[in-house]
Order: C-alpha cells, then structure tokens, then sequence
C-alpha cells in the first residue's frame, strides 16, 4: 500500500505576526494577527474563576505557550482570570481581569496581580499601568520569562453571526463534476491531485478503471489516484450552490441513479494502491 500523503491530513493554518514590543515587570506583547483555519480539532477547556453558564458562547480565549497548561474560556463580559501563575507552581491565582469591549474586537484588561507587585505597562499608553488594551494576537505574559511566568496569547472566537454570513466566492463552473459536467452531488476528491467529482461518477470510473487496469487514473488530468474520499466541505459549497441557484438541480431520477452507483463512503482514506 502506498504511503499516504501528509498534506491530505494537515490544515492549513496561517498567521502574520510582526514585531513585539516587551515590557516589565508584568509583560504585555501587543501583537496583531490574521488566522485562517480550514479544519479545527477540539481543545481542552481551561478555568475562570467569574461563573460561566453553558449555553454562553466562547468570545475569547487565553492560550499558553506552554501546551501542559489548559486554555481559558471567556464566556462572560467579565471574566476574572484564575490559572497557574509560574510554570513551576500549580497553584492558581487571581491575576486579571478581562472586559469584553462593545466594538467586539479587542477588551480591557485590568491588572489584579498587586501581591506579586506587578503592573501592567503598554506601548503608547504609559500612564494606564492597571490596564490595557488587548486585541487578537496579544501576548500577555505574568512576569519575566527567564523567571518562570506564565505567558498567554488572547485570542477572539469569530461569532455566530460572523459565522453565519461568511461568503465564499466561486464561480459555478469550477463546482461541476468533469464526467457528467453537472454541479457536484455527493462530492468526492481524487488525491494526490486533488480533483472533485461527483460521487456516483467517479465510482463508476473506479469500477471501470479497475476491471482493465492495475491503477486508476484521474478522469481530469491522468495522474495516478492513490486516495479517494467524500468532502464534508466541498458538499456543503455544494448545497449553497444549489439553494442559491435552483435551476442548477438535476431531476430526481438522475440523483437517484447517482446514488446507486456511489461506492465511496469514507472521507480520504480509502487506498486505491
């Protein structure tokens, strides 16, 4: 069996980080970043010491640089941060206090850790040494690192609403199949080369393919398929297509004959080597 490809597996994931302007004794490393994710794995979820309900929604997190340490949900307006203050020490400490501001992009973060005789300083800001500005991207550290402090990115969750009117914009023509040349149904992709077609056709060039030859070669461009899988995002471009243009739908005896020849049920990992 061939060898999987790594790419198949990894997400893509982006950042754009400047320079970081550092500051003591409590660090503020005002950073700004673009992330894009195309896959999310679940994450452990972290402490506040402000009660939160359920059913509220994560609007921020703080990350630690040191992945032994959990991430800290903020599901409230205010929220005062409760978590490990040095890397050698488990216990837990009342350090901040963080506001959610109303253009929903950055929040106050108000310092609480005067037991340890800290203060926050910011660039630009030098007279507000309780409180700071954070945004997405910046870095929050408890102390000096070479002293074990804590440190923490805090990063914005986008919204359900933000989430909710995302637009991808694609031209039509690149979501057709190029064996029936009709809109994708049941999508699936081809790897290494990663060409889409519909799944009920492909499987029947998979049956045929394999009843003459001892590989498969992509309907598209002739590259040796090693992999094949149904793609969960690609179908779900493919439905808005549909409900956004109803006259690309195909007749319901097509769809059902589709259906009967589709032979691929697992995302990318059915080995065709």
């Amino acid at each position: 069996m061939a060898r999987r490809d790594s790419h198949i597996d990894d997400f893509l994931c982006c950042s754009f980080l400047p320079s970081t302007a550092i500051f003591s004794p409590l660090l503020v490393y005002i950073n700004s970043s673009t992330f894009f994710f195309f896959s999310l794995s679940a994450m452990e979820k972290g402490e506040s010491s402000t009660p939160k309900l359920p059913e509220d929604e994560v609007w921020a997190k703080l990350i630690p640089t040191d992945s032994r340490y959990s991430e800290i949900e903020l599901r409230l307006k205010e929220t005062v941060i409760c978590s490990e203050v040095k890397n050698s020490s488990s216990e837990k400490q009342d350090w901040c206090k963080i506001t959610r501001n109303v253009d929903l992009d950055s929040a106050m973060m108000q310092n609480r850790s005067f037991v340890l005789g800290n203060c926050i300083c910011v660039l630009f800001h030098p007279k507000e040494e309780h409180a700071a500005v954070i945004k997405c991207g910046s870095e929050i550290s408890l102390g000096p690192s070479d002293e074990g402090y804590m440190k923490y990115r805090f990063k914005i969750m986008p919204t359900e609403e933000s989430r909710r009117y995302i637009q991808i914009s694609l031209d039509v023509e690149y979501a057709k199949c190029c064996i029936c040349l009709n809109i994708w149904h049941d999508v699936v992709t081809a790897a290494p080369c990663l060409h889409n077609f519909c799944n009920g056709c492909f499987s029947e060039w998979l049956r045929r393919s394999q009843e003459r030859r001892s590989s498969v070669l992509c309907p598209h461009c002739r590259a040796v398929v090693h992999f094949v899988g149904r793609n969960h995002f690609l179908h779900n471009i493919e439905e808005d297509i549909l409900l956004a243009d109803p006259s690309l739908k195909r007749l319901s005896e097509d769809i059902v004959l589709l259906d009967s020849n589709a032979s691929i049920k697992s995302p990318l990992v059915s080995s065709l080597t």
